[in-house]
């Protein structure tokens, strides 16, 4: 209790410093009890608002394997964990953010420990109370997703030093931890309004979290297997119920009406699907959202100063540092629903393009969406990636941006000649032809795009996702096929894309991967699905080549490994558990997970 009454004086003059031009008048809040300070909702806003900020919530930030990383390497974004990106590298998680996540934890059992103690309306109490058990929900299925059973704290504990993992308390099997995050949200979701302030949860918030968590522990029990007793890993039999517990959260949103799809420019599939992302206060599909605008949270993030293409980049550097895979663009279909494999043809039987763009006429509009490709214009600025040209059948390289090819000398110069044409691109030389376009500020100059600027929120839970998980569920349950082909069909309709006539589970799944690219869930997915081993297996990313044909007066492309191999093991389906964890005199966690 000490600790907590030292945090709420903290709480308490911070509120009173902000809502007061004086203090001189205020009662000294070194003898504020916690009634008085529970009693007032602003007192209680503000610490929601901790709460809320350390929600571990994997957005632009969660960089490196960590949350609220500056992302300087380029090569650490969730989406470089798989297809989705060039620059491939492996799953990393930091071992201090299990110390992270078990202190926001003992902030929310203090939390909810207090308020019952506090002489205030039972139903404002309960809906607290509520809005705490969310959060803590939130927690925890990072936790269980990273590590698989960890120890449950439901009371606050005693810390050690900055440690927070509580003292003496052994691993919690799995499916123990994802019964807490259901428990944690079934009430969230019965004793929440239906409406919220901005960034903050609601019923259907609860909702839409329990969709996602109870599909992924349903899938570990279908698909994974258990090992050390069930600290990882869940029981067969119990995969129905979590999916059951996914379909019917994912159906109580859909059913009740209060979301739609985001079709404010229903004429331009591309610029819908884009501007998604950008125009989030009011967005009838935004159920939860991050904000990230400085005078209303404090914070910002360095999206656009790393992935802005090379043409374009900002005045300080970087750019370049989150670019599609070939892999990643041809899981977009064509607008008639055929596979989306590029018409490229093969070194020595090309096939020939009169504009760099004319390759990808009539993909899948969220393709347009969400990348940036050469020949595409991003901010006023057309955007190319270029290798050389081709003269004579011989192949010329660049070097460098922004170089031209002498025709008469038939060589690579700096600048234009007489006669020449340009050999390589603005922002990119070699094999990177793609650029993200999902989250970028469209709007802001590109000078003022340095580190920390980025005011663009993160759209964490929304419509479109509760609609894949439905259907999921769905499939998975054995349910009518029509319940699955009709959620994915409407998904498709909003983007122009033909409807699927018949469902299965590769068509779900390939769904996910296109209409969720780059909002940080496929590496999840494929670790549920537990097929990391078998699509990563020496997998190395692939780019283009693009040439000008000289004598043709045309452009043609070539496939071209783009970046290092990687390859999953069966132990990469959960993280280790800490080693200054276990190491703990007293500690009860074991050696860890298997395989490590």
């Amino acid at each position: 209790m000490n600790r907590f009454k030292t945090y709420i004086s903290l709480l308490a003059l911070a509120v009173l410093s902000a809502c007061s031009d004086s203090l001189l008048d205020k009662k000294p809040v070194d003898l504020l009890t916690a009634e008085q300070v529970y009693s007032s909702p602003e007192a209680v806003e503000a610490y929601f608002a901790t709460l809320y900020k350390d929600l571990p919530v994997e957005d632009f930030s969660y960089c490196n394997g960590r949350f609220g990383e500056f992302p300087g390497n380029g090569d650490g974004y969730t989406a470089n964990w798989t297809w989705e990106a060039t620059s491939s590298t492996n799953a990393q998680n930091n071992d201090e953010n299990w110390g992270k996540l078990y202190r926001a934890i003992r902030n929310v059992n203090t939390f909810i420990k207090e308020i019952a103690t506090v002489n205030i309306a039972e139903a404002t109490k309960k809906a607290y109370v509520a809005e705490a058990r969310f959060v803590r929900a939130y927690y925890y299925q990072e936790l269980v997703k990273y590590w698989g059973g960890v120890p449950i704290l439901l009371e606050p504990q005693t810390v050690d030093g900055s440690n927070t993992q509580a003292l003496n308390l052994p691993r919690s099997k799995e499916a123990e931890v994802w019964d807490l995050v259901k428990s944690d949200l079934d009430f969230a979701a019965a004793n929440l309004p239906a409406t919220s302030v901005y960034g903050r949860a609601n019923k259907y918030v609860a909702l839409a979290l329990l969709s996602r968590t109870m599909l992924h522990a349903g899938s570990i029990a279908k698909f994974g297997t258990v090992q050390l007793d069930g600290l990882v890993g869940i029981d067969a039999s119990k995969a129905n119920a979590y999916l059951q517990a996914a379909y019917d959260a994912s159906k109580t949103i859909i059913a009740d009406g209060k979301y739609s799809l985001f079709n404010k420019y229903p004429t331009d599939k591309a610029q819908n699907f884009q501007l998604l992302f950008y125009e989030l206060q009011g967005n009838p599909e935004a159920i939860f959202c991050k904000g990230w605008d400085y005078e209303s949270t404090r914070r910002t993030h360095s999206q656009d100063l790393m992935a802005l293409p090379e043409a374009i980049r900002s005045p300080i550097g970087y750019a370049n540092r989150l670019t599609p895979s070939l892999e990643m663009v041809e899981r977009f279909d064509y607008v008639d629903g055929t596979p989306g494999t590029l018409n490229i043809g093969t070194p020595g039987a090309y096939v020939h393009y009169k504009n760099p763009q004319d390759v990808f006429k009539n993909k899948d509009p969220r393709f347009f969406g969400s990348v940036i490709s050469t020949g595409s214009s991003f901010k006023g600025v057309e955007i190319t990636g270029q290798r050389g040209v081709i003269a004579n059948g011989v192949k010329y390289n660049g070097t460098a941006l922004n170089q031209y090819f002498d025709i008469d000398k038939k060589q690579i110069v700096a600048n234009p000649t007489a006669n020449s044409v340009r050999a390589t691109g603005n922002s990119n030389n070699g094999a990177v032809t793609f650029w993200l376009k999902k989250w970028l500020d469209p709007l802001r100059p590109a000078n003022l795009c340095v580190d920390w600027t980025s005011e663009t929120d993160w759209l964490d839970m929304r419509l479109g996702e509760v609609l894949l998980n439905y259907a999921e569920a769905s499939f998975e349950l054995g349910k009518p096929a029509s319940e699955a082909l009709d959620a994915i069909n409407q998904l498709r309709t909003r983007a122009g894309v033909a409807k699927h006539t018949t469902i299965d589970r590769d068509k779900i799944r390939r769904e996910r991967t296109v209409e969720l690219a780059f909002e940080n869930r496929t590496f999840w997915d494929l670790r549920r699905w537990r097929t990391l081993t078998t699509e990563f297996s020496g997998w190395i990313p692939s780019g283009l080549y693009i040439y000008y044909d000289v004598d043709a007066k045309d452009y043609v492309f070539e496939r071209t490994p783009n970046g290092g191999g990687k390859t999953y093991q069966e132990r990469d389906y959960y993280f280790q558990i800490p080693g200054s964890e276990r190491s703990k005199a007293g500690s009860l966690l074991g050696s860890g997970n298997p395989g490590y």
